[in-house]
């Protein structure tokens, strides 16, 4: 090799290192000029931009119910298809996008889950459901028909109680995991849901499958409420051999113990700015309407609403927290062993109602109601109208819209026959289960408060 060729290839090796510049040089080809020892200044990079922020959600439009004439309308069945198995227990989403309720048969027990389509109800046709979910554990995989569901032999397991978090698609549910100890499972409808993903971040649960188990004990937990607020469950807890409140904290992972009596402490409700907690507590005899107030707090207290020898069960806040309503055995008899008659009775949620005695009396609202197992009062949104079965002797339990205020009743013309499990959403939406050909199925129905919010929302 000359010096010429030395000296070139000499001042290409710095080409060579950082471009690779020499693979691409041609024979013949002109000679490359070296880099000229002082480098241009590089070109200012730009900053790049902030991404924009999140749009805020959409606030719920702002609507005076009680301005608004109350109708049900447009009763429809949930479910078309015939089969030899039980729906019952109806829960609509806090964002009333989906519902879910519970599939029995044998010792089978399923929730499902259904999306509720307004658009075609907007149009002036019905709502469109959509089955979107199984809610199961212990068992398999899912499965997308009912019947293969039926047909197939899966170890037993038992899901139910399901609760809707306030806002999101996320949800708390009672299962024995197909294992016989009942706790609490969370799950959601659609993946990334913030509140499923805030708990996991948290408490980092087990998981089991898609769902997160959120207690873990030998004695079944079970009737979890998640609070206004999306932050604390209470629930129901053998755990003390007693069955007593618990308190579980979703951003810490603490469990605080609400009630530590002799009594048993059943179907805990919120209040609706989660400062307290209604419940039933009793024994076999009879129960007591309870409530705790500042729950959770440092000056937690417990205070007695009712109690006398009449059995008191399932309250629950109307949605302006003025007023507590249950279920009791009541009856202008005053028969406290005919439990087969129950009533309904409103009391204020302040204590200012006597917790016995002909005082309490004058808060008897409703003779013959049907007291369904775990379904507390159905209140629309305006806190004056209470839809509810009543118990009339062959007339297969009629659904009634009540007014507390002027305590009159008007029969809603459903269609349907032998009515359980009422309940609205927090916009209006209803829905039950009835009767058809022997089996029970689920309905829903929409209502004028419901036409009012869809009005004013994008959905």
């Amino acid at each position: 090799m000359n010096l010429k060729a030395v000296f070139v290839c000499t001042l290409l090796l710095p080409a060579f290192l950082f471009g690779g510049c020499l693979k691409n040089v041609k024979q013949g080809a002109a000679p490359i000029m070296p880099e000229p020892l002082v480098q241009p200044a590089p070109a200012p990079v730009e900053e790049p931009k902030p991404e924009p922020p999140p749009e805020p959600p959409k606030e719920e439009p702002e609507i005076d119910f009680t301005e608004l004439p109350l109708e049900v309308i447009g009763v429809q069945q949930l479910e078309e298809k015939a089969g030899l198995y039980n729906s019952y227990s109806p829960q609509i989403s806090g964002s009333e996008k989906y519902i879910a309720f519970e599939v029995s048969y044998e010792e089978f027990n399923r929730i499902f889950v259904f999306r509720i389509d307004v658009e075609p109800y907007r149009r002036g046709g019905k709502f469109n459901f959509e089955k979107v979910k199984e809610v199961t554990l212990g068992s398999g995989a899912e499965v997308k028909n009912i019947e293969d569901m039926f047909e197939s032999a899966f170890t037993q397991s038992f899901n139910y109680e399901l609760t809707w978090f306030p806002k999101g698609n996320s949800f708390v549910f009672t299962s024995n995991a197909g294992l016989g100890e009942y706790n609490l499972f969370l799950g959601s409808v659609e993946k990334g849901d913030a509140g499923r993903s805030a708990v996991q971040r948290a408490m980092k649960p087990k998981s089991f499958g898609e769902y997160l188990m959120l207690t873990e004990d030998l004695k079944k937990d079970g009737q979890a409420k998640v609070s206004p607020d999306g932050g604390r469950i209470v629930f129901t807890s053998g755990r003390t051999g007693n069955g007593d409140l618990y308190l579980l904290d979703l951003a810490s992972g603490s469990l605080k113990r609400l009630t530590t009596s002799e009594r048993t402490d059943l179907f805990p409700q919120w209040s609706p700015d989660g400062r307290e907690i209604v419940f039933t507590s009793g024994g076999k005899q009879s129960h007591d309407i309870h409530i705790i107030r500042d729950a959770g707090s440092a000056s937690q207290r417990e205070d007695v609403l009712v109690r006398w020898f009449f059995d008191d069960v399932l309250p629950t806040f109307s949605p302006d927290g003025k007023r507590v309503s249950f279920y009791t055995t009541y009856n202008e008899e005053r028969d406290p062993f005919n439990t087969k008659r129950w009533g309904l009775m409103i009391i204020p949620s302040d204590g200012s109602a006597p917790p016995a005695g002909k005082e309490l009396l004058g808060y008897f609202h409703l003779p013959d109601v049907i007291k369904d197992n775990n379904q507390g009062t159905a209140w629309f949104p305006d806190s004056r109208h209470i839809l509810y079965a009543k118990s009339i002797e062959n007339d297969y339990n009629p659904i009634y819209i009540y007014d507390v205020e002027s305590r009159t009743e008007t029969l809603v013309k459903t269609g349907t026959d032998i009515n359980h499990d009422i309940t609205v959403s927090p916009h209006g939406l209803v829905s039950f289960r009835a009767q058809v050909l022997g089996w029970d199925r689920i309905f829903v129905a929409s209502t004028t408060f419901f036409q009012e919010y869809l009005k004013g929302t994008g959905r």
